[in-house]
């Protein structure tokens, strides 16, 4: 009796996962975003083990991309981490882009490619006269 009530939580979980997953991400719509900037990072993290007594170097070696978008009136900094060299051009200085924003990741729409994952490392206000304008006049 008790294996066959955890068995169908299990079940009615397993089927109503999606659909909670599906209803969180229309929380979240995409939105016009602008690249401001692209900095890359060509980044060594030595092995500290395993030493196999080879004259090769024991390190790995990843770059990571710290990409600046603003949205609306703030801007955002998220890291892309990724084995290879490369980033999509997409992500070209003053380029629109749509982007999904989360509390702590931001989801970028390339249209040809999947979508694109990025951790948010920093966050500010964006003090131009367009912003300033605009937060006076909502708060009237």
């Amino acid at each position: 009796m008790m294996r066959s009530s955890v068995f169908a939580g299990m079940l009615a979980l397993a089927m109503f996962a999606p659909c909670i997953r599906a209803s969180a991400s229309q929380l979240a719509p995409y939105q016009q975003g602008t690249v401001l900037s692209v900095d890359r990072q060509e980044v060594s993290s030595p092995s500290e083990c395993c030493y196999i007594g080879t004259d090769g170097p024991l390190q790995s070696q990843y770059y990571a991309y710290d990409v600046s978008v603003r949205i609306g009136c703030e801007n955002y900094v998220g890291r892309y981490e990724t084995a290879f060299d490369f980033l999509s051009s997409a992500f070209t200085p003053n380029k629109s882009i749509s982007v999904r924003l989360t509390k702590h990741i931001l989801y970028f729409d390339v249209p040809g490619e999947r979508e694109i994952k990025m951790g948010i490392v920093h966050r500010s206000h964006n003090d131009t006269a367009s912003c300033s304008a605009g937060t006076s006049t909502a708060r009237r």
